[in-house]
């Protein structure tokens, strides 16, 4: 595939490495909490399980590492972001992290039985070269897994997050263009990427998850602490248009109020694939 004029790879790359590394720490406590809710399911996509040898891609702060360790996988991971890392390193003493490029692993070729990517598919800015990437350094028999946000159509969460910043403040900023965010939450689309990679016996399906928080005001002041380009989208809004985002946030958000906090549906896409 021929590079897209319109997304500034450089220049994106770098600016989810240092974001990332600068929320570490928030994104550990809030976004990657979240995002474990589906790490059995991954796993068991992949038949994660004693002496497996398993390659977390874009681990982050080491929550599907851990979840595969408690399994007795023999497990690596990888992440561009040095602060994730760290924290990866402290949470899983046993398995071996490396600070890297999705695009370009550092490892021979067919090393792993399963690559798992939960969630990172959307910060890479060449999403096919990491998945090829990933598909080399599988064995023969081995399975890939990524996930991806379900698009605001059918995902409420990010139907009131994005809605609210499209509808009270602006997307016209001054950011690295990137790829679409929701790109691969489409069914299709994952499975005409990963059959173009070399892939079958694929398979894609649709999760549900909640994100929770303690009241409706909990909402925004995570999101802008704990995210990459979400937090700096909503950060830099006039304090006019944050205050409008965040009134909206608040009012969609006590729609799902529940005598135990707030609980707002979302979803990913769970794509697989097998290394013939």
């Amino acid at each position: 595939m021929t590079d897209d004029p319109t997304i500034a790879y450089d220049l994106f790359k770098q600016f989810e490495r240092d974001k990332f590394s600068l929320v570490a720490q928030k994104y550990d406590q809030a976004i990657a909490a979240v995002t474990s809710q589906v790490n059995e399911a991954i796993l068991d996509a992949v038949g994660a399980k004693c002496g497996l040898r398993l390659l977390d891609v874009a681990c982050g702060t080491g929550w599907l590492s851990a979840a595969a360790l408690k399994r007795e996988a023999i497990v690596t991971g990888l992440d561009y972001a040095e602060n994730m890392v760290a924290i990866a390193r402290v949470r899983s003493p046993q398995a071996s992290f490396h600070n890297g490029d999705a695009e370009n692993l550092p490892f021979e070729s067919g090393q792993f039985k399963a690559v798992v990517c939960n969630l990172g598919i959307l910060h890479f800015p060449k999403p096919e070269r990491a998945i090829a990437e990933s598909f080399r350094v599988l064995k023969p028999g081995g399975r890939y897994a990524f996930t991806c946000w379900t698009p605001p159509t059918c995902n409420p969460f990010m139907a009131l997050i994005l809605g609210s910043v499209q509808t009270y403040g602006s997307m016209d900023l001054d950011l690295p263009p990137g790829p679409p965010l929701f790109r691969f939450g489409e069914r299709g689309e994952c499975e005409r990427v990963l059959i173009a990679e070399g892939f079958t016996e694929v398979s894609v399906t649709e999760l549900p998850m909640k994100w929770t928080f303690s009241t409706p005001e909990d909402v925004m002041a995570k999101v802008v602490v704990s995210t990459a380009r979400l937090g700096t989208i909503l950060a830099m809004q006039t304090l006019e248009q944050r205050r409008n985002i965040e009134n909206a946030i608040i009012d969609g958000a006590s729609n799902y109020a529940t005598d135990s906090g707030v609980e707002i549906p979302a979803s990913i896409m769970l794509a697989v694939g097998y290394k013939p």
